[in-house]
């Protein structure tokens, strides 16, 4: 009898708590959200299942490839270097924040720009993302970098680590970045640098 009288008061405990758990604390957004890691221009960023680095940001109106593109507004070329630390990964989300958390995806018009990383374990990978710009995207402009590709829910990287890197362009940059000519040679990812495969 009182062991079942025991039993009873536990389950009634379990219930109260489990209840002051659920009005007290938001679980449905905290079980939606990624795990964000922020950082910026030259310094790691270390995921659960990546290491990642930006070593360049370029703004250009044409990347060259084979064929040569032109933007629409301006190209936002960004180097990446990925390192997979535990197993083979697959890297399938590059997009653009800006200031006012207005997103663009990475562009599939460069031909030699980067969509999707595979990466191999221990084994550095580089890749340049181009994203096709208007000039209010420049300032505060930071690169995401997830698992999963984005959508509108973000239901591809819920409760996964993501990178969230701040490429460093402030307001007083925009203007000098915009009125570059200089084309970028956009170079296909892979276990070569940027920098050495331009040359």
């Amino acid at each position: 009898m009182r062991r079942a009288i025991a039993t009873g008061a536990l389950v009634i405990a379990a219930m109260g708590l489990g209840r002051v758990i659920n009005d007290r604390i938001p679980t449905g957004d905290v079980a939606d959200k990624p795990f964000v890691h922020s950082g910026s221009v030259g310094r790691a960023v270390s995921l659960d299942y990546a290491d990642v680095t930006v070593t360049g940001v370029h703004v250009t109106p044409t990347v060259m490839g084979n064929p040569a593109s032109a933007a629409g507004g301006r190209w936002l070329v960004v180097d990446t270097q990925m390192l997979a630390t535990r197993r083979p990964t697959a890297v399938a989300g590059f997009f653009l924040v800006d200031a006012r958390d207005r997103r663009w995806i990475a562009s599939t018009r460069g031909p030699e720009c980067a969509q999707r990383a595979d990466l191999s374990t221990g084994v550095r990978h580089y890749a340049s993302v181009c994203f096709d710009v208007p000039k209010k995207a420049l300032e505060g402009a930071r690169l995401m970098v997830t698992r999963g590709a984005w959508d509108s829910h973000e239901a591809q990287f819920r409760r996964d680590d993501l990178a969230d890197i701040d490429l460093g362009i402030a307001a007083s940059e925009v203007e000098r970045l915009w009125a570059s000519k200089d084309p970028v040679n956009v170079k296909e990812s892979g276990p070569v640098p940027p920098a050495e495969a331009r040359r």
